[in-house]
């Protein structure tokens, strides 16, 4: 038995006006973060992390880079 909602094609053709300007949106904050970090003068093992936190912290990693990660330096 499955409980939850089960979404085809079609209602995701229906949310992609919605859901693609986020995931632009997503992508420009993680190219800009890494880019920034790449850039900057943590050490190694802080830029291995604060990678992880970009790319696997959803929308909030590049938020919190910018935020703390900056400040830091």
């Amino acid at each position: 038995m499955h409980i939850g909602y089960n979404i085809g094609f079609n209602e995701l053709k229906d949310w992609l006006p919605l859901l693609l300007p986020l995931l632009i949106l997503q992508l420009i904050l993680i190219a800009v973060a890494m880019r920034d970090l790449l850039r900057s003068n943590h050490s190694k093992e802080t830029k291995w992390i604060w990678a992880f936190v970009i790319v696997c912290v959803s929308l909030f990693g590049p938020v919190l880079y910018f935020v703390i990660g900056r400040r830091g330096q």
